[in-house]
């Protein structure tokens, strides 16, 4: 509509000054035959001295509503004869057609057998002209408002041809944005332009969704290997003598943050649980590259080194790593712990409460874990030390990360420490594999879809 308009005024505009340029020359052509009928009528007056005549002769001018007024000079130049009213020039003009303003001024010299005897001057106003142009914007009005009707009754029918499949295909291309649904399909209604539009975009379409099948499968089999690899160095068994050991990790995720780890070493075992911030690929590696280092500080250990020396060494390469080699500002929870075959535990570290329940009482302990988080500074041995209990038989100790308690269900209510405290006083007759296994079950279940990995280690002392 706007490019029909736009065209159609610029038309009328051309037009107009066409008309006004053509109608203004004919308006100066016909008061110059007028003059010149008059100065010929009015000759013989002038000839013959006879002014009345030649007030009769410029009387006719009455039917010339536009002529305002008329003069006729003798060969003297002066006044012979004069038509209309108001104050004129009285002087004899030169010869010619002048348009000043709003007047048309024409002086004509009166010739009698070849000799000029006179002058014949005439004013007319261009008020035809004036009333001419408002005609002809309101004819213009007319036209510009009819075609306006006309263009809008043809841009109504033709948006079914245009406009409705633009606006269908810009909807299925936000819906595909917003959904990631490359199976949609855009309709087409005609094999025109906007029809072959379509098919570029049904067929883009089907690319797009056979690279992201591509990617996705890609995607799938690399965390797949990635998963087999970060399940491949935890621990599969858990042999202690007068332990009963287990361990789960459920992570959020295909690669997750969680870490465990159990190792038997010079009579004694080593245990450690922690958590990477975050989940993911990056939170895997680092979990991969903490059991890599808690291996090698078991291996070194010789029984000599405590847990709090342990984690301190474990601190300085993983702050090593983390910030000079991954560039990475994350950080890991961690507590370690010595287990005695006689039940005493030593532990330390920085990580969630450690549960433990008494066969003898029947409750649950709940152990702070007090220290500072791997990786936030290279040296955390002055806020490291050393704790211990001792596990009598029937007694259970439950090592857990924070995404089994912080499991939030569909209401944001958390799974807590009171609802693990509660679960594992019912379990504590169940074998080591089921009270992580219902655990971490009960919690995964709790949330419905978990934000974070869930990791359990139960360690149970043997009642003989």
């Amino acid at each position: 509509m706007l490019t029909s308009l736009v065209a159609l005024l610029i038309t009328l505009g051309v037009l107009a000054l066409y008309d006004r340029k053509t109608y203004s020359e004919k308006m100066m052509r016909d008061v110059t035959v007028l003059a010149g009928v008059i100065g010929e009528n009015a000759a013989s007056s002038i000839v013959f001295n006879d002014p009345e005549t030649a007030k009769s002769t410029l009387a006719a001018l009455r039917a010339q509503p536009h002529v305002t007024h008329a003069l006729l000079f003798n060969g003297d130049g002066k006044v012979f004869a004069e038509y209309g009213r108001g104050e004129v020039d009285r002087q004899v003009p030169r010869d010619g057609v002048t348009f000043i303003e709003n007047e048309i001024e024409v002086t004509n010299p009166i010739f009698f057998n070849n000799a000029r005897v006179g002058t014949v001057h005439l004013h007319s106003d261009v008020g035809e002209l004036r009333e001419r142009r408002s005609r002809y914007l309101v004819i213009a009005g007319i036209v510009l408002v009819g075609a306006s009707l006309v263009a809008l009754l043809f841009s109504l029918f033709l948006q079914r041809a245009i406009s409705r499949p633009l606006v269908a295909l810009r909807n299925v291309a936000k819906r595909v944005s917003r959904e990631k649904n490359y199976a949609l399909r855009a309709d087409k209604s005609s094999n025109d332009e906007v029809g072959q539009v379509i098919d570029g975009f049904n067929e883009m379409l089907g690319e797009i969704r056979k690279r992201d099948a591509e990617i996705q499968e890609r995607h799938r089999q690399e965390m797949a290997l990635a998963r087999s690899i970060q399940t491949s160095v935890l621990p599969r068994t858990f042999e202690f003598p007068g332990f009963d050991v287990s361990a789960v990790m459920y992570p959020a995720e295909e690669v997750g943050g969680d870490f465990y780890e159990f190792r038997p070493s010079n009579g004694s075992a080593w245990i450690g649980v922690g958590d990477v911030t975050g989940h993911g690929v990056t939170s895997g590696l680092i979990m991969m590259m903490a059991q890599s280092m808690f291996t090698m500080l078991c291996e070194q250990s010789n029984g000599h080194i405590s847990p709090a020396k342990f984690i301190t060494l474990l601190n300085r390469a993983m702050y090593y790593n983390l910030r000079s080699r991954l560039a990475q500002d994350r950080f890991m929870t961690l507590v370690v712990a010595k287990l005695d075959r006689d039940g005493k535990m030593v532990y330390a570290g920085a990580h969630t409460d450690l549960l433990i329940y008494r066969a003898a009482t029947r409750n649950v302990e709940r152990l702070a874990t007090d220290g500072l988080w791997l990786g936030i500074t290279e040296d955390i041995a002055h806020v490291t030390n050393d704790r211990s209990v001792n596990l009598a038989r029937g007694d259970v100790a439950l090592f857990h990360t924070d995404g089994v308690t912080e499991a939030r269900n569909m209401a944001g209510e958390c799974f807590d420490l009171d609802r693990l405290t509660n679960y594992l006083r019912d379990l504590h007759d169940a074998p080591a594999t089921d009270i992580v296994t219902k655990i971490a079950h009960a919690a995964w279940n709790w949330a419905g879809t978990p934000k974070d990995d869930v990791s359990l280690l139960a360690l149970k002392r043997s009642v003989s």
